[in-house]
């Protein structure tokens, strides 16, 4: 595959998973736990390959492979053991917040934003275990890292950012007041959604 055919595919896993997660996430966790530990470890195999052979994400044969099989080991772990699950999902949605996050506040040595990614989410794992996962927690962290996805894959997808890019998409893109303000309108679009739904569905308990 060529760089262009790589940015896509990546864009599209990006959007797919992105738009489950902004508008189903909370509600559907149980359903969705297997295919985040497989997109955790789909990543995870290939960010493996590419730090050790450089390049874009999955740019050789062996990123794909590793990729592959990350997202087969961690797919079934997560099926399996739903807790492992669960820390592997919220784990990777507050990395992935805790980077934007980062990127926000003009964060340009990689080091700073992997820490903070790994703070952010130590963070969030440890409120959901010891909360139990109230519902409004996953909502909350569902879209907002759904988001994200959705504009990161939008960037990729229309050639703002490349591969490369990926990881601090929100600041190499121009405007960047634009792609912030796209991800947050997706962020609340998904919450709204997120909470009629389960507005809807406790209303039905209680009339049934």
């Amino acid at each position: 595959m060529n760089e262009g055919t790589n940015d896509v595919v990546v864009a599209l896993i990006m959007l797919g998973v992105g738009i489950v997660l902004v508008f189903w996430g909370g509600a559907a966790l149980r359903a969705l736990i297997a295919l985040a530990g497989a997109f955790v470890g789909f990543f995870l195999g290939a960010e493996i390959v590419q730090d050790r052979v450089g390049g874009e994400l999955l740019s050789t044969t062996g990123g794909w492979v590793a990729a592959i099989v990350g997202a087969i080991v961690l797919g079934l772990l997560a099926y399996f053991w739903y807790w492992l699950g669960i820390v592997l999902w919220v784990g990777a949605m507050g990395y992935v917040l805790g980077v934007v996050i980062a990127n926000a506040f003009g964060a340009d040595e990689e080091w700073i934003r992997t820490t903070v990614g790994l703070v952010v989410a130590a963070v969030l794992v440890v409120i959901a275990v010891v909360a139990s996962l109230p519902a409004l927690l996953l909502i909350i962290v569902s879209a907002a890292s759904g988001a994200t996805l959705v504009v990161t894959g939008l960037m990729l997808l229309f050639g703002v950012i490349d591969g490369r890019e990926v990881d601090r998409a929100f600041s190499v893109a121009e405007p960047a007041w634009a792609w912030y303000a796209a991800a947050i309108a997706v962020f609340v679009v998904g919450l709204v959604a997120q909470l009629g739904m389960t507005s809807r569905r406790s209303a039905q308990g209680v009339g049934g």
